[in-house]
């Protein structure tokens, strides 16, 4: 009996030494959201044609320096400036008629001045024939002819000044409305002109001159010549964690083993539902000496930092934050955690011996 408990203490002290060990060990520790990280230009935006044609001509190429108000692209349309070129003409023709030196208007005028001095005319000779009449000097056929005459002068003047006022009413109105077919066709030849809302570089060009252009079709990307953002996509589950502000540490592929630090400085207010995610910008400390659009790499948003913290490696706890000690299943209390460590509280000191589970 003596012989099996000594067999049995044995055998389980050789299968502790036959598991992976290891110590609680002080570490600075990092918790971090990851990212892959990509390389946009400051303010970067696509130009985008809002009408269709041919592409006329192209004044920009790739790496360029323009600033705001320079055309880039001409779209070639005949048929808009055509149009331009009618409605300016019906303009002028409206304006003549209405403003111009032998318009209707001055016709119609001279008209009417006539019939008010005819009218004129007419009501004092109504009133000599009234007092003729009276005195039996005229017949009553003489003064009805006068009378008659008399109202049908004012009748005519009554009627040519309305259809003056309609005729000003009516030019008026045409006028208005063939000026603004003047400014709407400009607008719209303007919009042939493709010209640039930023002072930037040309980082990519997509139509050639004579290449057909169709509505909102990109034809190039423009953004700031010196100052990027990186770009990320982060996942709703890790989003609350992110706060403008924070640290990020970069890695680009261009520039291997080195590290960048940045700061977060927006966070898209919405998620993309087709990638569930959120996306969030940052700004170089001290940006690489060089940099280019579209460079890629990985980013580390950090969420927590601690020095010298009490870790074990994140393996070795078990469920229910248990780890395996020589006096059997210890809970521990735990703190920060990242892919690779987990904080310790309280419950393991440092030196003491632990197992990785089965």
């Amino acid at each position: 009996m003596r012989y099996l408990t000594i067999f049995l203490i044995v055998f389980l002290l050789g299968c502790k030494d036959s598991k992976t060990q290891t110590k609680p060990v002080r570490k600075d520790m990092t918790v971090a959201v990851y990212s892959s990280v990509r390389l946009e230009p400051l303010g970067m935006y696509q130009v985008k044609a809002s009408v269709g044609g041919f592409l006329g001509s192209v004044k920009v190429e790739e790496g360029q320096l323009v600033i705001t108000g320079d055309v880039l692209f001409v779209i070639s349309d005949v048929a808009s400036r055509m149009n331009l070129q009618n409605a300016e003409l019906s303009y002028q023709l409206a304006y003549d008629a209405y403003r111009g030196e032998a318009n209707i208007l001055e016709e119609m005028r001279v008209d009417l001045n006539s019939a008010l001095l005819k009218m004129r005319n007419d009501s004092l000779n109504l009133k000599r024939f009234k007092v003729l009449y009276g005195q039996k000097a005229v017949s009553e056929a003489e003064f009805e002819n006068v009378r008659l005459a008399a109202e049908v002068s004012s009748n005519n003047l009554s009627s040519l000044r309305k259809r003056v006022q309609r005729k000003e009413k009516e030019l008026r109105n045409q006028l208005a409305q063939l000026q603004n077919n003047v400014e709407t066709s400009t607008s719209r030849s303007n919009d042939f002109s493709l010209k640039s809302i930023m002072n930037g570089k040309v980082y990519q060009t997509f139509k050639q001159r004579g290449d057909l252009v169709n509505l909102q079709e990109p034809l190039a990307i423009i953004g700031d010549a010196k100052q990027f953002v990186l770009k990320m996509l982060i996942d709703e589950v890790d989003i609350s964690k992110v706060q403008i502000g924070q640290k990020v540490l970069v890695n680009l592929e261009a520039y291997k083993g080195k590290l960048f630090e940045a700061r977060v400085t927006r966070i898209a207010p919405k998620m993309d539902e087709r990638t569930q995610t959120f996306e969030i910008e940052a700004e170089f400390v001290n940006p690489p000496s060089h940099l280019y659009m579209g460079l890629t790499g990985e980013g580390n948003i950090i969420i927590q930092e601690k020095q010298s913290a009490l870790v074990i490696p994140r393996e070795f706890l078990q469920p229910g934050n248990k780890v395996e000690t020589d006096k059997g299943l210890v809970k521990v209390e735990t703190g920060l955690s990242n892919w690779t460590y987990v904080e310790i509280i309280s419950g393991l000191k440092e030196g003491t011996i632990i197992y990785m589970p089965e």
